[in-house]
């Protein structure tokens, strides 16, 4: 399994800190730059950044274990574990991705997360957070908010 990548931002949103793999050469030792996707550990999302993430959009930590698809078994599971598998993280980093760019672009958290569970039209009707369980959703709301955060409202 390829290792899961994300930005020091996106762990942020999850109120977790980055456990990196370790460098293999002393050249990539260096601070990663801000904008720099960062290596994660397999054991690198908590189980507590759900409850984080439904926080943040207003959801209840049931509501975004089912938008990433993550059944109620393998959830407990995944409590006593208190790790997310590598996959199952991804999905994660994706959602709170967007979260976090929804942030951004509203200002606010409150706006976003009511942005995030209000029903659009351009979205086929369906909520933005509802979308964020595929890579395809989640590419249209963040079309959609990069619309929304340059004035194109068409």
């Amino acid at each position: 399994m390829p290792a899961v990548k994300t930005h020091r931002a996106t762990l942020a949103t999850l109120g977790t800190r980055a456990a990196e793999k370790p460098a293999r050469y002393r050249a990539r030792t260096r601070a990663a730059a801000s904008g720099a996707l960062i290596a994660l550990d397999a054991r690198s999302v908590p189980f507590d950044a759900v409850a984080t993430l439904g926080e943040r959009v207003g959801a209840a930590p049931e509501e975004i274990l089912a938008i990433v698809a993550i059944a109620a078994r393998t959830a407990a599971r995944r409590k006593a574990e208190r790790f997310f598998k590598p996959e199952e993280a991804d999905r994660i980093l994706r959602l709170a991705r967007v979260v976090a760019e929804s942030e951004r672009v509203f200002g606010d958290r409150a706006k976003a997360g009511a942005w995030l569970r209000a029903s659009h039209p351009l979205l086929g009707g369906e909520t933005p957070l509802a979308l964020l369980g595929s890579d395809a959703g989640a590419k249209a709301v963040s079309d959609e908010l990069v619309r929304i955060d340059h004035g194109d409202f068409a």
